[in-house]
Parts: C-alpha cells; sequence; structure tokens
C-alpha cells in the first residue's frame, strides 16, 4: 500500500457545509489513517485503486495525492 494525503480544499474549510479531511475519510474501506494531527490535512495508506475511488468520491472538496518523500542528502 501506498501512502497518500487527503486535504480539505482552502476555498472549502471555513464554509461550514464541508467535512474535514479525517472525517470524509472515515468508515471507507481499504483506507488506513496513518497521521492526522490537523484534521484537515490527513496522512493515509491505501491501494492505488482505492484512492482512485475516494479521489473521484471526494473531488469537489478535498485533494488526494500521493505522498512525497525526499531525502536530505
Amino acid at each position: 500500500m501506498a501512502r497518500y494525503v487527503v486535504a480539505t480544499r482552502r476555498d472549502q474549510r471555513d464554509s461550514g457545509d464541508v467535512a474535514t479531511a479525517l472525517d470524509a475519510i472515515r468508515g471507507e474501506p481499504g483506507i488506513q489513517v496513518v497521521g492526522a494531527a490537523d484534521p484537515h490535512m490527513v496522512t493515509i495508506e491505501a491501494s492505488d485503486e482505492d484512492a482512485g475511488r475516494l479521489r473521484e468520491k471526494l473531488a469537489g472538496t478535498h485533494f488526494v495525492e500521493a505522498e512525497i518523500r525526499r531525502g536530505l542528502h
């Protein structure tokens, strides 16, 4: 499984009508939360298929992008 970042779109955060990223992914099958210090920006582990499904479902309110890790060498 790969890691992804799920983030609430900035223009949606204060609307009150949109769930936080943490609330939006809660209960989704195949999604495991690995970091949620900020409920609007959550790190998850998921298969490519599950992440794609989540990306389609949340397209208007949240970003779902692969986590990019870089070494500091």
